[in-house]
């Protein structure tokens, strides 16, 4: 260890490469990181759900969830399984291990439940999946003294802009119910025409729909005959015939019913600003930038609300805007310590001793990025809460160094012999301190399940401790341990201005707490026990 330290004081220039290195390499890597709200985590969960139309929750529960769950008996990589059996539908979440291929255990539950061959002939086809991993990158309202038909066919509009832009390929639109067409036939017209309402239902079942006629096929082509007659218009479903007689009279859902395209009926209502809106949660896959996405999101709502004057579009929650305040706490901070830093030494010690010793702060997040730029760590509000976390400690080994080395060059020794002893004398001291701080945080690396995502604040933790503990063992010493840096200011007003500061310290140090101090061990019972 001595016999490195005294090369890197030696030779600066291996310092000083390190420090290009971290520059140029910490400074690609901040730039290549992606941003997100919260850290990205891999799938770790696969869902079965199945459909049973007219079907209790106790029916469900004992011909479609108990099978699924027997079936999936015996399958490695499965932690939990959890169940819930409802009208209608039996939905199954099941837990992986994580310590195997999530696609290699989605192939296994899928053969499992493709294998039940026990159930109700009406039970629709079991459909298995996983639910890719995905962030919040925004909520979006759109408002407007308009109907609801066009606040639909708008927010159609939008969320095929941001399908087709490339940028955005996860979204959720809420607020509107279902569109449905809705026949309102009046209990006088059935009377009337002596109908029914299963007679009316089985015209538009017949009458609408998309039918194939089969193949024709010679030595040159095949044709293929269809009857495309399925439509969605409310005129051509009121022309749509009932009943004819032979006498040439028809009756046409239009005579006995009243067609028209609709919201279904429901008891929600969303409203921004006392208008209609429709909500866009918009998500990002871990691919994706929550830079990217943000900007595209202003731009387009800008272009929107310039061409569109009865609606508005607007964020109602844009994440990368916490974040970047996250980020601005960060900087504060940073700045904070830089400046008390260049204060305290420069003021105790020298200018350019305490700029060194500042200079570990940017060094050791620099170092950090590059190792999480290589394992895919981005920046979030868990990542710049350790960042956050870790500035304040950053420093304290290379002041430790710095006021050592100090001392010794204050005792007579060469600026070279002061750096090498300096930092041998308080190796154990510091690498004790940072390696405890190390250890406190090294369990968060494994956990599992909703607290996984603790890693990267240990991940910005340790790593940064790790880089500041490299640069101030042999970098801190070989820009300090030179002439330029420790030299003699005899007689100098600075000297004259840190002596009456030592005055200062020495009489708070041995008058003020040394004399409380001293009556503490006196009356050692006394204090103990003292409320």
């Amino acid at each position: 260890m001595r016999n490195l330290i005294s090369t890197f004081v030696k030779y600066p220039f291996y310092a000083n490469v390190i420090i290009v290195v971290l520059v140029i390499a910490g400074s690609f890597s901040l730039n290549n990181m992606k941003k997100s709200f919260f850290p990205e985590r891999s799938t770790t969960h696969i869902f079965v759900n199945v459909f049973y139309p007219g079907a209790s929750p106790k029916e469900m529960e004992e011909s479609i969830t108990v099978r699924v769950e027997e079936s999936l008996r015996g399958l490695v990589g499965i932690k939990e399984i959890t169940s819930t059996s409802s009208e209608n539908m039996s939905s199954v979440q099941i837990e992986t291990t994580g310590k195997y291929d999530i696609d290699e255990t989605l192939a296994e539950v899928k053969n499992a439940v493709d294998g039940i061959s026990s159930f109700p002939a009406d039970a629709e086809k079991p459909i298995v999946y996983k639910r890719r991993a995905v962030t919040q990158a925004g909520f979006l309202g759109l408002s407007g003294d308009v109907d609801k038909i066009t606040l639909k066919r708008l927010a159609d509009e939008i969320e095929n802009d941001f399908y087709a832009s490339g940028v955005i390929s996860q979204l959720n639109v809420t607020g509107l119910p279902p569109l449905e067409i809705a026949i309102e036939v009046s209990e006088d017209n059935l009377r009337r025409y002596h109908l029914s309402i299963s007679e009316i239902a089985a015209a538009v079942r017949n009458n609408n729909q998309d039918v194939s006629g089969g193949l024709i096929r010679n030595k040159n082509e095949e044709i293929l005959i269809l009857s495309r007659y399925r439509n969605t218009k409310p005129d051509a479903i009121a022309n749509i015939l009932i009943r004819a007689d032979k006498s040439g009279r028809s009756i046409l859902i239009r005579d006995v019913a009243t067609v028209k395209l609709q919201f279904s009926e429901t008891p929600n209502k969303s409203l921004q600003n006392g208008k209609p809106s429709v909500s866009i949660m918009v998500n990002k896959l871990g691919e994706e930038d929550l830079d990217e996405i943000s900007s595209y999101l202003n731009n387009y709502i800008k272009e929107f609300n310039e061409t569109h004057e009865n609606v508005r579009l607007e964020f109602t929650f844009n994440f990368l805007d916490l974040l970047n305040s996250r980020l601005n706490l960060l900087f504060s901070n940073g700045g904070m310590g830089l400046f008390l830093v260049l204060l305290s030494l420069g003021l105790f010690l020298n200018i350019r001793l305490s700029f060194w010793v500042a200079w570990g702060i940017p060094a050791s997040f620099l170092g950090m990025f590059i190792f999480a730029a290589a394992m895919g760590i981005t920046i979030n509000m868990i990542s710049l809460f350790g960042m956050i976390l870790v500035i304040g400690i950053l420093v304290d080994d290379g002041i430790v160094i710095a006021e050592n080395i100090y001392s010794h060059f204050e005792a007579g020794k060469t600026p070279m012999r002061a750096a090498v002893d300096g930092t041998m004398e308080v190796v154990p001291a510091v690498l004790t301190s940072v390696t405890t701080t190390i250890v406190a945080f090294s369990p968060l690396f494994i956990l599992t399940g909703r607290m996984e995502f603790m890693y990267e604040m240990a991940f910005v933790v340790v790593f940064s401790l790790g880089v500041s503990l490299f640069e101030a063992f042999f970098v801190l010493p070989a820009h300090i341990g030179t002439p330029n840096v420790l030299r003699r200011t005899n007689g100098s007003k600075g000297q004259k201005i840190r002596g009456v500061l030592e005055k200062g310290v020495d009489f708070m140090r041995f008058k003020v707490y040394g004399s409380v101090l001293k009556g503490v061990i006196k009356y050692k019972y006394v204090v103990i026990l003292s409320p």
